[in-house]
């Protein structure tokens, strides 16, 4: 037919996991004698956390501990009260800026502070400068405190220049200082230069760090076998998850038509069906807010396939407008609060809907993270000008400077999250993490390939989240 539209085809990838998650079944969700085991070990691991420790420090240093084991959320209040009597005493914080806490001490804590948004000062740092403002040479011989002043760095927020300076410093060195580490501190260096922990997705840090901590000779024996049962029994949940979703997706509507009016319609009728379930929960009023983030995603796409039919490329101002749109990103993270159960109700869209800065940062932070490693592929076919094009095009430069611009907004923007998840918070704190886990999310699946289009880059990560268990 002469009228007949020609879609321009991408060549996506086979899937590579077929049904294999449709065989978990609710078997898999753990023995009544490994969940006994499980919360026995958590109350041991409660006391040893709870037993007062002459030095807060090393408090400090074993909540960090905890959090990279994966196993901090059963004691975030315990945390929370002990971190917030350190943190407003004065002694204490005269204790961490003197000359014999050291490199490696001062960037855990000042991770764990950040970790659980208390703005602890970057100033902390300044006691490893020189005269000259650099960071001392000598510094360089301590490999555990270079990658703790690594890890730290990634909490920096806008105007923090010395956090600007710890990275690169840091980074700069670690590669070489991996090199000449023991097997154990070079596999963590390389994996934090790969994945620094903050943006990392946090069950997969955790796997990681079970296994380094195994190989520690101070290990906690009763502590990691906690964390090994702890994340067991996680990955059975999601098992169970994840094959209730994959053996729905079948008894979806079949035949739906090309039209995307169509298409649209059958997800509206979706969202209502999940609106009267909000209903039931009293909890009404969120369905408005998802249907609004679903037309605001609705809405970019479809500027950007007016884009396409003109061969419009947009100024790239014009471009992030709509790209924040088009990014789902609103859309996704009002989803992930219905996950919330009750705790999420109507003032949770409301505020979500109001466009605070931290879903503008995440927003910005998923769709330019996506336009660097995705424009490759993007460009093997018709599609609309990216990122990339129309910052080329406003700008009169290069593609490898444009690449390096949309870094820097990138970067801009994790300062701009930081900066939002410090006290005192612009909302509840457990919203503010779900998007920050969203962003993480974003940084692993996008930072070297467009692992969502091509799921082999991501094979190793779900192995090891969803299908291979840790022996106990």
């Amino acid at each position: 037919m002469e009228n007949e539209v020609q879609r321009p085809l991408a060549d996506f990838p086979v899937n590579i996991w077929e049904d294999i998650f449709t065989s978990f079944s609710n078997s898999d969700l753990g023995s009544d004698k490994l969940k006994e085991k499980h919360i026995t070990l958590k109350e041991t691991v409660k006391e040893s956390f709870m037993a007062s420790r002459a030095n807060p420090i090393e408090n400090i240093k074993f909540i960090d501990t905890l959090c990279r084991l994966g196993v901090s959320y059963h004691f975030e209040k315990d945390i929370t009260d002990k971190l917030e009597k350190s943190f407003d005493c004065l002694d204490f914080n005269q204790k961490i800026r003197q000359e014999r806490c050291d490199l490696y001490t001062v960037g855990i804590v000042f991770q764990v502070f950040r970790q659980f948004g208390f703005k602890l000062s970057a100033d902390v740092f300044n006691k490893f400068k020189d005269e000259d403002g650099k960071f001392k040479a000598h510094l360089v011989a301590d490999a555990r405190g270079m990658l703790t002043l690594y890890e730290a760095a990634q909490w920096s927020t806008p105007g923090e220049d010395i956090l600007d300076e710890a990275l690169a410093f840091s980074n700069a060195h670690l590669e070489e200082i991996s090199s000449r580490s023991s097997p154990h501190l070079a596999i963590r260096i390389k994996n934090a230069l790969k994945h620094p922990f903050h943006k990392g997705i946090s069950r997969i840090e955790t796997r990681k760090f079970i296994s380094y901590y195994e190989a520690e000779e101070k290990c906690d024996s009763t502590l990691l076998e906690f964390a090994k049962i702890d994340f067991n029994l996680l990955q059975m949940l999601y098992r169970h998850e994840l094959a209730c979703v994959t053996r729905w997706l079948p008894e979806a509507p079949n035949g739906i038509p090309d039209s995307m009016k169509h298409l649209y319609r059958t997800i509206i009728d979706f969202y209502d069906k999940l609106e009267d379930e909000l209903e039931k929960q009293g909890r009404s009023g969120c369905g408005f807010h998802l249907k609004k983030s679903l037309k605001s995603t609705s809405n970019g796409y479809m500027q950007e396939v007016n884009w396409l039919k003109k061969d419009y490329t947009a100024k790239f101002d014009e471009y992030k407008e709509n790209a924040i749109l088009s990014s789902a990103y609103y859309a996704i993270m009002g989803v992930t609060f219905v996950g919330m159960g009750e705790v999420a109700k109507l003032d949770a869209f409301e505020w979500l809907s109001s466009h605070p800065k931290i879903r503008t940062a995440a927003e910005i932070i998923c769709r330019f993270t996506d336009d660097i490693t995705s424009y490759d592929f993007e460009h093997k076919r018709e599609h609309v000008a990216t990122g990339i094009d129309c910052y080329m095009k406003q700008f009169c430069v290069s593609k490898e400077l444009a690449v390096h611009g949309l870094f820097n907004i990138v970067s801009n923007a994790w300062k701009e999250l930081n900066q939002e998840l410090m006290r005192p918070h612009s909302f509840l704190f457990p919203f503010l993490m779900r998007i920050l886990n969203l962003s993480r999310i974003i940084d692993v699946v996008y930072r070297y390939e467009d692992a969502y289009t091509h799921p082999e880059f991501l094979k190793e990560h779900i192995v090891s989240l969803l299908i291979e268990n840790i022996p106990i």
